[in-house]
């Protein structure tokens, strides 16, 4: 059997996957994310079966290069599912070998935990008579196994966690808040990478995880960049540092160049086949929302490559050309779908200035970026719109609150991070709290300076200018 390369020095024979439960943890920023897609990476270019609970959104990116289904509810979903259909997808994937990510970020919180929980229980029930490797990956695991908390939930989790070996069934367990993770499942990993963390709850669940003393846990985690970690498997310990993903990722924040679109790999018509039988057993139509399959408005075939952040089909226009889907993957013909129609300013700077408009260039270069801000959160839409309305005029969480009708707490808990590693957004902590505040024009000097000549100062206020009206445009109705 072939090995997984993780990095430079962490590569593990496949063998041992199977079964296996492995946790990593680390902050946000620390690169747990990274080594989660890595590790997803390596067992799908070795064709191991698994499914992913993606909870952000994120994971989506896989299918530059690998052959992934994309179900639940959220921004890039290849199917819109609700929990009623989500055991006949799980069997499908165990049966079939299918690798499928389970999008949830869109769905409330009950719908989530009862759609987890549906599949779940499926692939145990099912791995039980079929024993066939699988793997399973749990993005911000310690929301569904709390310490000291009991749901159905957790323990099906950790069933599969603690006791799925015998069944084929390995986890892949990812969290931020190490302490806020059930330790039962946390002690019983054989398979470990512990990125930085800085809380001291965090930090004593490292000391009790690691065979060293409480001073020089503290010391090696400190001392741990992005991307590095502690390895812990068996009876070895090490420091190491593993590779970047080959594939998109999803929550990955650059620091001021909007991010390059990939290209999605396309979805076979023989795999939504499989999924609308699933989906409508024990129903003779199968596509509606008492079977569990959620129709929305009329889009592109699910079996089209699409770009980052479109939904690149509806099951309704699925099941529609779904017989042609299928005859053209079986001759090995792939389909493709032209992007979307840019944004209406955008077209409206080509249509109104023929002569001394923007080059195509930087139009589309502000599409990009434009399209990438239409999938953030409300509240951080709301906010840009209402800042660059504003400009340069800067603003406390609180008084964003109040113009952009969001919750402070929101705003607290969740700050526009990304808007301000980007480069578009200044935060400066004062007496009175964070302020923030826009800062357009310094942000076309800096990525946009590759076309400064040939812009020019006019071509230049007019892009700050088409900058200002887009954003602005983000909050309008949300």
């Amino acid at each position: 059997m072939g090995k997984l390369k993780l990095g430079p020095n962490i590569e593990l024979p496949l063998r041992e996957a199977i079964g296996q439960c492995v946790a990593i943890l680390g902050i946000r920023g620390s690169g747990k994310s990274n080594t989660a897609g890595v590790i997803f990476e390596e067992l799908l270019a070795a064709r191991y079966p698994l499914s992913i609970i993606d909870t952000d959104g994120e994971y989506f990116g896989l299918k530059e290069k690998y052959e992934v289904l994309v179900v639940g509810e959220g921004e890039n979903v290849d199917i819109e599912l609700n929990p009623e259909s989500a055991a006949g997808v799980a069997e499908v994937s165990l049966r079939e070998g299918l690798p499928v990510v389970v999008d949830v970020s869109g769905m409330l919180s009950e719908d989530r935990d009862q759609f987890v929980l549906e599949y779940l229980s499926r692939l145990w029930e099912l791995a039980g008579k079929l024993r066939r490797p699988y793997m399973i990956g749990i993005e911000e695991c310690h929301e569904f196994i709390p310490q000291s908390v009991r749901t159905e939930l957790k323990e099906t989790v950790a069933r599969i966690a603690l006791r799925g070996r015998k069944r084929g069934l390995g986890t892949v367990v990812i969290s931020q808040r190490s302490a806020k993770v059930d330790k039962d499942v946390l002690t019983q990993a054989g398979m470990l990478f512990l990125h930085r963390v800085v809380h001291e709850a965090d930090m004593r669940v490292y000391g009790e995880l690691l065979p060293w003393r409480k001073a020089e846990v503290k010391e090696q985690v400190a001392g741990l960049g992005v991307g590095e970690c502690i390895f812990m498997a068996d009876q070895m310990v090490r420091k190491a540092k593993v590779r970047l993903r080959n594939t998109f990722h999803g929550g990955f924040t650059p620091a001021f160049e909007p991010v390059e679109t990939p290209k999605l790999r396309q979805v076979r018509g023989e795999i939504l086949a499989a999924i609308q039988r699933a989906g409508a057993r024990g129903e003779p139509d199968g596509w509606d929302e008492d079977s569990g399959w959620k129709k929305s408005a009329p889009a592109r075939c699910a079996v089209q490559e699409a770009p980052v952040g479109t939904r690149p089909g509806a099951v309704a226009a699925a099941c529609s050309n779904l017989q042609n889907a299928t005859a053209d993957a079986s001759a090995g013909e792939a389909s493709s779908a032209t992007d979307e129609e840019p944004w209406r300013w955008v077209q409206q700077q080509r249509d109104e200035h023929d002569e001394d408009g923007l080059p195509d260039e930087v139009l589309r270069q502000v599409d990009r970026l434009v399209r990438r801000l239409s999938r953030r959160p409300v509240h951080e839409r709301r906010m840009l719109s209402f800042l660059a309305s504003r400009e340069p005029r800067a603003y406390t969480t609180a008084e964003l609150a109040a113009w952009t009708d969001c919750a402070e707490a929101v705003l607290l808990a969740e700050p526009p991070t990304e808007l301000v590693e980007l480069g578009l957004v200044d935060r400066e902590r004062l007496a009175r709290g964070y302020t923030y505040r826009i800062r357009l024009r310094p942000y076309v000097n800096e990525v946009f300076s590759p076309f400064e000549s040939e812009l020019g100062p006019e071509g230049l206020h007019r892009l700050v200018g088409c900058l200002r009206e887009a954003f602005v445009s983000l909050g309008t109705g949300v």
